[in-house]
């Protein structure tokens, strides 16, 4: 499944490719969990309804997906919301 719930660890856990079939129970995860992080380093797709729940629930980054353009994009709309503040966000002229 390309969203798992990890109460141990507090984070949703995003792999794979997330598609619309995924966001009604991210949603539902995003709502009764607000304070789980999320963890996305091995996720490398995510469909715009995905993306819509997460700008929706505003949750804390724990990781970031590896391919550089869905990262990059995620980092725009949420660097606010990165664990640690900015220490996530990548240096100036690296990708």
């Amino acid at each position: 499944m390309p969203i798992l719930l990890n109460e141990t660890e507090k984070t949703i856990e995003l792999t794979g490719a997330c598609s619309v079939e995924e966001a009604e129970q991210l949603k539902s995860w995003l709502l009764m969990n607000p304070g789980f992080l999320i963890q996305s380093e091995a996720c490398e797709y995510m469909h715009t309804a995905v993306i819509q729940c997460l700008i929706a629930a505003q949750p804390t980054w724990k990781t970031w997906p590896k391919p550089p353009h869905l990262r990059k994009a995620l980092q725009t709309i949420f660097a606010h919301k990165a664990e640690g503040s900015l220490e996530n966000w990548p240096k100036q002229g690296h990708h």
